[in-house]
């Protein structure tokens, strides 16, 4: 007896793929070949067997398969690298807006959008690709990660602040060494010749190293001007206090700091206050991203911005170029976005030094 979707509504079986192939006498990926509407090798003669014995057994397909198989799944994932599992990603400014800034560009390009973090990047874009993403954005990954993801990952991938020196990466991100310059410039045209840098050296994924390099080109160039210390702030609570410790304590007493974050540096404005060390007055400290909380302290933060809206869309709207793309076209990356210098107050003319008071 036929099966009906009627039949079906009332707890019986709608036929199945494989009844249908059965009845064709042909395979179940010329059926879904057929249902998909891709005819290019199957052969008229089939095509028309499948077509009958769909109506013979009245088969519904799965609507929401169908529209996998033949469009994708239209979703997304955001792959971010977060090494400390014990807080919350969200707990840092900068992912934080990344991670919403990625959302609304997905949903405005017609997305839904996932997103999950660990230390292996890997691991956890292989659980995104479970989800039958249509493509993944990775955040913070490095030139192992990148490698191990390409070579593993059968859908488009697009890197955001990844400097790895492979030229088949596709990625986005912002000019983080011309970012240190600008830092470097603006001190030194404050008349600062000693010049610290904090920030998370032994684990720098990129980022911090590239705005380190720039920091040193711009001191490098400039007569009677020195890098240093280089203080280690990793990304566990009280890092800024400790720094401000080992600045306390270095012989060559730096009039400027800066730090490879707006939230670092944040974290050292207090801990120097605490200590009774005026800023800017004695030292002066940079941060980079531009975050809100630059303007929520006082003194209100100096800062080297990037907009992260903006790197989001970019991230997102090449991922799309990637997915809906001819596959013989090629799809370029777009430049890297230059910094802004965003003078406020944390920064002023040099003084006499952490260890001056």
């Amino acid at each position: 007896m036929d099966r009906t979707v009627d039949d079906a509504a009332r707890g019986d079986p709608v036929s199945s793929l494989r009844e249908v192939a059965a009845a064709a006498g042909v395979s179940r990926m010329t059926v879904s070949n057929v249902i998909n509407g891709r005819h290019r090798k199957v052969s008229q003669a089939t095509i028309d067997k499948v077509r009958a014995a769909i109506d013979e057994l009245h088969y519904v397909p799965d609507a929401p398969a169908r529209s996998l198989a033949a469009n994708g799944s239209r979703m997304i994932g955001l792959v971010v690298h977060h090494p400390d599992e014990r807080r919350s990603l969200l707990e840092n400014p900068h992912d934080a807006i990344l991670v919403g800034a990625v959302e609304r560009a997905a949903t405005a390009a017609g997305f839904s959008f996932i997103t999950d973090s660990s230390a292996d990047v890997v691991a956890t874009a292989r659980a995104l690709g479970s989800w039958r993403t249509d493509g993944l954005i990775v955040y913070g990954s490095v030139a192992d990660e990148v490698n191990e993801l390409q070579r593993t990952q059968p859908r488009p991938l697009v890197f955001i602040d990844n400097y790895s020196s492979d030229a088949q990466v596709t990625g986005v991100g912002v000019d983080d060494e011309g970012g240190g310059q600008l830092a470097g410039e603006h001190l030194l045209g404050l008349r600062h010749r000693q010049i610290a840098f904090a920030g998370p050296l032994g684990s720098a994924r990129g980022v911090v190293a590239r705005r380190l390099a720039g920091l040193r080109d711009a001191v490098d160039a400039a007569a009677g001007a020195a890098l240093g210390p280089l203080l280690d702030a990793d990304h566990e609570p009280g890092s800024a206090a400790r720094v401000v410790e080992q600045l306390l304590a270095a012989p060559e007493q730096p009039t400027a700091v800066v730090a490879a974050s707006d939230v670092l540096a944040a974290e050292m404005v207090g801990a120097l206050l605490d200590r009774g060390v005026a800023v800017p007055g004695q030292v002066s400290l940079l941060g980079f991203d531009g975050v809100a909380a630059g303007r929520w302290i006082r003194p209100q933060l100096t800062t080297i911005s990037q907009d992260i809206e903006a790197k989001a869309a970019a991230a997102v709207e090449l991922l799309t170029r990637l997915i809906d793309r001819d596959p013989t076209a090629e799809v370029e990356p777009p430049p890297r976005q230059p910094m802004q210098l965003v003078v406020r107050d944390s920064t002023g003319p040099a003084g006499a030094g952490p260890a001056g008071r």
